[in-house]
């Protein structure tokens, strides 16, 4: 009888396992040999590995290297790890240049957070010109997502007119939903554009709220 490889997933399912019961030092070696080879979500695993000294020595430039070989093969949470890290001089010096780069792949594949942050620096201007209506794009598309700073700057932008024409009832509906979510600043702001609203439209805006709080998260 001939003998077969064992498969590469399997492998990495008992890597899995070894870190979930704290077997660090098996994980690691067995997510090494495999990022090695060139399997990407081993590649993900061991980058967290390092970044996070679990079971070794933390090393961010290690961590970033693995990430970057993890993002170059389309692993999007690396993606986002990489833009991460460029972001915040981890592992190698600040590139907002970069940071944006990678922001914008990881939430062109659907990473809500990536998403978020890609708003925040077409809004600050860093790595690009300052961009308010790119900016609210990106928030709609994380907030659609369900991340409550998202919805709270969505909520914002259509209260100021900041990016969108000026809604208050959109401004309303998202405020309250990141209120919802747990961002209490929103309930703020959500009570202060209130008083410029006629009954009608606080009603409007609280339909809209009971009708997005019952679906899932939209498109990313």
């Amino acid at each position: 009888m001939l003998l077969a490889a064992v498969p590469a997933a399997a492998d990495y399912k008992s890597a899995v396992a070894a870190y979930k019961r704290g077997d660090h030092e098996t994980a690691f070696s067995e997510f090494k040999r495999l990022a090695e080879k060139g399997n990407p979500k081993a590649q993900g695993m061991l980058a967290s590995m390092y970044e996070a000294g679990a079971g070794i020595e933390r090393s961010y430039a290690e961590a970033f290297k693995w990430y970057l070989h993890a993002a170059h093969k389309g692993e999007v949470v690396a993606q986002f790890m990489v833009a991460q890290m460029y972001y915040e001089g981890r592992g190698g010096p600040k590139d907002y240049a970069e940071a944006m780069k990678w922001y914008t792949i990881a939430a062109r594949g659907g990473h809500v957070y990536a998403q978020y942050n890609l708003g925040v620096l077409h809004e600050q201007g860093r790595g690009t010109t300052p961009n308010q209506a790119e900016a609210f794009k990106w928030f709609l598309k994380a907030a659609r997502g369900k991340v409550p700073e998202a919805q709270f700057k969505v909520g914002q932008c259509y209260a100021n007119g900041d990016g969108p024409p000026q809604d208050l009832v959109q401004g309303y509906m998202w405020l309250e939903l990141a209120a919802s979510n747990g961002k209490q600043e929103a309930a703020r702001t959500r009570d202060a554009i209130a008083a410029k609203m006629t009954p009608d439209q606080i009603q409007h805006a609280k339909e809209f709220v009971r009708v997005k709080s019952m679906e899932k998260a939209g498109p990313k």
